[in-house]
């Protein structure tokens, strides 16, 4: 159905740009939040910072009446100091969630981007419920910053993780206004970013991931599958993270991927 209104983050490049155009085509108003210049065809352009939550209010206010979707797609690598990783990917997106979620039209939809490095969010959900519970980006930060070293974890898995449960509590807020929310998990995606995933993975380990595909994903294959969820006929998808990586995962688990030569583990070896 055409004709929506649909708030995007990341609308400027990548998955978020691919996602704008699928929109833009099929009819429905665009309102893009970057920290880029605009995407083609965006009825309505906010230069906004996920990492600053002042920005992200001052984003708010320009956007009138209610819309039909809130498409939270912006992040950065896990390259980018770790207090960045945490606000965007995580403390801005709920930010700006919160404060758009009383906005949400009847039948409209919440789809975070969160990510395969999020797979394992289950052995950390106390530690997820906790950070979750924090009541806003400054106290999630200073949490971030008192338990980290306890984690275990990179700051980017982890805030995917938080997404990942982060939509599921979503899901039970939306329930009430007659809307939902999902998150969608992409595997490696060709983006101008990429690089910054393999600096990050170590190039011959993100490599060995892909090749067991056969290739990376397009960022339109991602963004197919976050249009399907926010205006496409899913109206009873709600509280779900649907990965996205060519079967990557599912060859994890079901032991049809052999992992015996990854160089993460020859490396440990």
């Amino acid at each position: 159905m055409a004709g929506k209104t649909i708030v995007l983050t990341g609308a400027s490049s990548g998955i978020g740009a691919a996602t704008a155009e699928i929109l833009v085509g099929e009819g429905h108003r665009l309102i893009s939040l970057d920290i880029k210049e605009a995407a083609p065809g965006a009825a309505q352009h906010i230069h906004c910072d996920m990492n600053d939550p002042a920005a992200i209010d001052a984003a708010v206010a320009q956007i009138d009446g209610d819309i039909d979707g809130l498409l939270n797609v912006a992040g950065v690598p896990g390259t980018v100091p770790p207090e960045v990783v945490m606000g965007v990917n995580i403390l801005g997106l709920r930010h700006l969630s919160n404060a758009l979620m009383g906005r949400l039209a009847a039948g409209g939809a919440i789809v975070n981007i969160a990510s395969i490095a999020g797979f394992t969010w289950q052995r950390r959900i106390n530690e997820i419920n906790e950070f979750l519970d924090t009541p806003d980006f400054a106290s999630g930060l200073a949490w971030w910053e008192a338990n980290k070293g306890d984690l275990r974890i990179d700051p980017y898995s982890f805030s995917k993780e938080c997404v990942v449960v982060l939509t599921m509590r979503q899901a039970g807020e939306a329930l009430n206004r007659g809307t939902r929310a999902n998150s969608v998990s992409p595997g490696p995606v060709e983006t101008p970013i990429l690089p910054d995933f393999k600096r990050q993975a170590g190039e011959e380990q993100l490599d060995w991931v892909i090749g067991k595909t056969g290739r990376a994903a397009q960022p339109r294959d991602i963004a197919e599958v976050v249009c399907y969820l926010a205006t496409g006929p899913s109206r009873w998808i709600n509280g779900r993270d649907v990965i996205v990586d060519g079967g990557y995962s599912a060859g994890i688990t079901a032991r049809w991927i052999d992992t015996s030569d990854a160089p993460i583990r020859t490396r440990r070896e």
